[in-house]
């Protein structure tokens, strides 16, 4: 991503940032105190619903006061005549009311009856009986010393709207002899009568209803203890708000809902968040405009120049080509250090490929010294033995029984002897002879490795190795017949059947050689640390496909002391080394590299300290071979 782009996404998530902070701020201390302004108007306005309900109270009251202030209905009660009330009471009273009923001072029904307004047909209600009343019945009035009671009552009927007034004129002192209760049902007419007045959709449920939800039960336990009311919020465009109404003796009766739209909510939202955010994003693009013009006139320009100047150096590879900035500021003083640093680049790389060059020469020839070492040793161990088996020949004894017998003097008995002697030792030359020459092979053959190695050294030259074509069992017995006698006396080594089934490789025999007699060489040298008395070395081998060339795979597997979980690809680096007090680390390092230089791979396994480890080496079966690992190498680079 070019660092245009880059400041461009910067400006605008610091413009982002600072619209979503705000929209946060909106949100977190705007929109609640239109909430708060919202919960307000709801409680207002279930408010108005309950005094909607109080004024139809209030109403009724007001009409129970006027019938029992009749002077028919005084009368009625002093005198008892039906045909007064009869004339008195007609139909037309029970246009607006359900109930009404006249009792006197001791609670006795005189005359009362319940209708459905619309039928006209009599209702029995339980809570209303036709005897007598309790004088604690609170519609009588007792309780409240003859002054008039409107309330709620709580029928089966449903919720009645109810009042209770004493009989008499008004302006009469003297004690009322009775008192007339009228009620009406607070039904669905009544309730849509004050839904239309108020302007809202409100609803009301009887407490003692079993059809109440649970969540409104719970509701009315809140309204009981904690406020005169509660607000729930639906969704985000709408909301219900409750309160408790109470009956005639206090008690809560009706559970009143009115579902009311968020209006407020919506309209703070679009007018305050929504309108401020897109004026604050408006407000941010042509800040973001204005900033990327100049940030590209003042530092994105130049550094881009400065950019593809560098990057032509790095492609032409022309260190010396200078900027030409003519700048007083940081992006000015940035070029003329640039320029200053690629002129002592310039001198430090020359010297660097000298050091790196007499640095590569001396690795090469380390690696070459330690392979040769590594060849030197079984060379000197068959060199002592045979000096050792040339120095047991008893010459001095052959040279004097040879003149001995020359001699005439000699007895016919000792001549024979002699003989004898003579006869026994030529055979025991003759087989020291053969396996001398044996020997003598055997060092020849390592000498001319070591000529080979020191020739390679001397060439040292980019040129591959040639590659010849060799058997895999035959390199694997060549390099343990370098062993030296001291850690081949410790160790047996198997080679498995797959071996030699393997057929031949087109490889540098001379470098596999030495790959291998260095492997074989740690492996004995670990199972000499381990303490064993006598180890075992195991090599196996078998073909398989790796990026779809042919590779032979090579295990050595010994019962040494095993290599550390966090060592097992350390070994293989330049220095390392798990034998105490040899700071080598060469073989394995020179190993890994030469493999790599085939197209090969080297890699190590152990369970851990104690358990052994197992080398696995894996080379191109074939020029073909190597040749395609080599190409999907390049590719893949």
């Amino acid at each position: 991503m070019s660092l245009q782009a880059k400041i461009l996404i910067i400006v605008l998530a610091v413009v982002g940032l600072y619209a979503a902070v705000d929209y946060g701020s909106q949100r977190l201390f705007v929109l609640p105190s239109f909430i708060s302004l919202e919960r307000t108007e709801a409680e207002n306005t279930i408010r108005r619903c309950t005094a909607a309900v109080k004024r139809e109270i209030s109403n009724l009251d007001r009409l129970t006061q006027e019938l029992a202030a009749s002077d028919t209905i005084h009368q009625f009660v002093k005198n008892r005549s039906d045909s007064l009330i009869s004339t008195h009471l007609t139909a037309e009273c029970f246009k607006n009311l359900n109930l009404v009923y006249i009792c006197d001072e001791a609670g006795k029904v005189l005359w009362g009856t319940v209708r459905d307004i619309r039928t006209k047909e009599v209702i029995q209600l339980d809570e209303f009986p036709s005897g007598s009343w309790p004088k604690t019945h609170p519609l009588l009035g007792h309780e409240t010393g003859e002054c008039p009671v409107a309330g709620i009552y709580i029928t089966k009927q449903g919720p009645m709207l109810v009042g209770s007034s004493p009989v008499g004129t008004a302006g009469i002192a003297d004690p009322s002899p009775g008192r007339l209760i009228a009620g009406r049902f607070l039904d669905n007419s009544v309730l849509q009568a004050l839904a239309e007045q108020t302007a809202v959709d409100f609803k009301v449920r009887s407490v003692g209803d079993s059809a109440v939800p649970e969540q409104d039960k719970r509701i009315l336990t809140r309204l009981e203890s904690e406020s005169k009311f509660h607000i729930r919020e639906l969704s985000d465009k709408q909301l219900s708000v409750y309160t408790a109404l109470s009956d005639i003796r206090g008690n809560p009766a009706l559970l009143m809902r009115a579902d009311l739209p968020r209006d407020i909510r919506s309209k703070a939202i679009a007018a305050s968040i929504w309108s401020n955010l897109l004026s604050n994003l408006t407000t941010g693009l042509i800040v973001v405009l204005v900033l990327w013009l100049l940030l590209r006139n003042t530092v994105v320009g130049p550094i881009s120049k400065l950019t593809r100047h560098v990057m032509a150096i790095g492609s032409s590879d022309n260190v010396l080509a200078p900027l030409t900035f003519r700048r007083r500021d940081e992006i000015g003083a940035l070029a003329r250090e640039f320029d200053r640093m690629v002129e002592q680049l310039a001198d430090s790389r020359k010297k660097l490929s000298e050091q790196c060059y007499l640095l590569g020469k001396a690795e090469v020839a380390s690696g070459v010294l330690h392979n040769a070492r590594n060849v030197l040793t079984p060379l000197l161990s068959r060199i002592a033995s045979l000096r050792e088996k040339l120095h047991a020949v008893p010459v001095e004894r052959i040279e004097t029984a040879q003149d001995e017998l020359e001699q005439t003097t000699v007895s016919d008995r000792r001549r024979q002897d002699l003989s004898r002697f003579l006869n026994l030792s030529n055979k025991s030359l003759v087989a020291f002879v053969r396996a001398a020459k044996d020997r003598l092979d055997d060092i020849a053959k390592l000498v001319t490795q070591i000529e080979e190695m020191l020739h390679q050294q001397g060439k040292f030259s980019h040129a591959q190795l040639p590659a010849e074509q060799v058997k895999l069992d035959d390199l694997v017995r060549d390099s343990i017949a370098l062993l030296p006698n001291a850690l081949s006396e410790i160790v047996s080594i198997g080679i498995d059947p797959s071996v030699e089934a393997i057929e031949p490789m087109t490889v540098q025999s001379i470098t596999v050689l030495q790959v291998f007699s260095n492997i074989l060489l740690n492996a004995a040298e670990s199972v000499r640390r381990a303490g064993s008395p006598h180890g075992h070395i195991s090599i196996r081998a078998k073909t398989e496909k790796v990026d779809g060339a042919n590779m032979v795979h090579l295990e050595v597997e010994d019962d040494g002391d095993g290599i550390e979980p966090d060592n097992l690809t350390r070994i293989f680096e330049r220095g390392f080394s798990t034998k105490h007090n040899i700071p080598s680390g060469m073989g394995l390092h020179w190993c890994a590299n030469a493999v790599a230089t085939m197209s090969g791979q080297i890699y190590a396994e152990s369970r851990g300290i104690g358990y052994g480890a197992c080398l696995h080496i894996l080379l191109p079966a074939s020029q073909k071979a190597r040749c395609l690992l080599k190409e999907k190498a390049e590719v893949k680079s």
